[in-house]
């Protein structure tokens, strides 16, 4: 009798294992399913912007390898940043009969010239701007005279050749009490800008240059004054820089071209304009980065050269205004097919190393909006673009012959601001615009 119990009791235990063995693989097998499943639909609505990396200094930084803006920059890579909702959602919407104005800082080469020419040719208001053939302004009113549009193309240069944050914040209103229409008695200011990789801004502007630019006609106005050559030397003699080698371009310490994006964002009056007195280098590129960062926080808009589709996602759905016709990416551009030495590009990037890490702030920055706005859309940047075709075509509307703007590596000639400058006030006529 025990002998059977115990032959039994064995079947029993070794059932009863093989049952809860069996319960553990399937477990196991099933775990593992989920988690590829998991990991899969990551991949699949991940869009590819980020990597393990954390910027250095940021705030509850995420698991991964923690770099500078500038170290991930050379490895092609992005560190992301810490941005709360207020930050990514930029979301409004504007009344341009009312109270609200676009204001444009236009920076040298980054592509804002064919962004410029967008606004002022291809959004879709009640009141378009009226451009006449050979004037190379246009009428950006409203029904009730309003200005609604602040830029190269609508306004002309009327804080200065290019004017950067510092002028413009001390020259807007003024000029606006002066032109605008009395029946505006307030008004709301949206800056918009553009950004580029700061490499290729560089080599695109050096090759603008010696093609025979100079912007020599630029006010570099701020605290109430321009500033003087003592402070910004030329770095020619003559009338203009033709022909200057690309080593030559590097060499000029005055060069205005070095972290021109983070110069022309920043307020300026916080390193006491162009005198540096006091200041180390080290001290004057924090503080002007420091500046430009949160003054670009502060924009309505800024879009990325290297980003077009994203670019009109963000302004179309952040800012409530369509464009009429798509923007293009172009990836062939002048800067693009310069070579040079692994010694000169070492001395770009260490002549552009502010800007390289505003740049890094500013694409992370971007790119996390675009994922904010498309979670509150519901939809992605193609999907967006997708649904907006099947519209049009679904409308039959004839879209072939609306105007094309002309895209272009920001190749503006140097004629037009020679042209300008006796329209457009420069150095030695601030007192224009008074």
């Amino acid at each position: 009798m025990n002998r059977i119990f115990k032959i039994r009791f064995r079947k029993k235990t070794c059932s009863s294992r093989r049952y809860f063995r069996g319960i553990f693989v399937c477990l196991v097998v099933a775990s593992s399913i989920l988690i590829l499943i998991f990991l899969f639909a990551l991949h699949i609505r991940k869009p590819a912007v980020f990597t393990l990396y954390t910027c250095l200094g940021s705030e509850n930084p995420a698991a991964g390898l923690s770099v500078s803006n500038y170290e991930a920059f050379l490895q092609g890579h992005l560190c992301k940043h810490n941005f709360n909702d207020s930050v990514l959602n930029k979301h409004r919407l504007l009344d341009l009969e009312g109270d609200d104005v676009l204001i444009y800082l236009h920076i040298q080469k980054t592509g804002g010239g064919s962004f410029g020419r967008h606004l002022v040719h291809n959004l879709d208001v009640k009141f378009p701007c009226k451009c006449l053939p050979g004037i190379k302004k246009c009428d950006c009113l409203t029904k009730a005279r309003r200005h609604w549009l602040f830029s190269r193309h609508a306004t002309g240069w009327m804080c200065g050749l290019h004017a950067d944050w510092t002028e413009l914040a001390d020259c807007i209103d003024v000029w606006f009490q002066h032109n605008d229409a009395k029946s505006r008695k307030h008004r709301i200011y949206h800056y918009l800008t553009f950004l580029r990789n700061p490499v290729h801004r560089f080599l695109s502007e050096w090759q603008h240059v010696h093609r025979g630019a100079t912007w020599k006609a630029a006010r570099l106005h701020c605290n109430g004054k321009g500033a003087s050559l003592d402070e910004v030397p030329f770095c020619f003699s003559g009338v203009n820089w033709s022909g200057v080698s690309l080593d030559e371009f590097l060499s000029c310490k005055h060069n205005l071209a070095f972290n021109r994006m983070t110069r022309m964002l920043a307020n300026l009056s916080k390193v006491n304009c162009y005198n540096h007195t006091g200041l180390s280098q080290e001290q004057v590129d924090q503080i002007l980065l420091q500046s430009a960062k949160e003054n670009l926080l502060d924009f309505a808009f800024f879009g990325i050269l290297e980003e077009q589709r994203k670019t009109q996602f963000l302004f179309e759905n952040n800012l409530g205004i369509k464009f009429i016709t798509d923007f293009q990416q172009k990836d062939e551009t002048h800067a693009s097919h310069v070579e040079i030495s692994d010694e000169m590009m070492q001395r770009v990037l260490e002549k552009n190393r502010v800007d390289i890490e505003l740049y890094q702030y500013a694409k992370d920055l971007f790119l996390q909006r675009v994922v904010y706005t498309e979670k509150r859309l519901g939809q992605t940047v193609q999907e967006y673009f997708n649904h907006a075709q099947d519209a049009l075509e679904n409308s039959g509307a004839d879209n072939k012959n609306v105007r094309k703007i002309q895209h272009e590596d920001e190749y503006d000639n140097e004629e037009e601001y020679v042209e300008e400058v006796n329209v457009y006030p420069g150095k030695g006529n601030i007192q224009a615009i008074r």
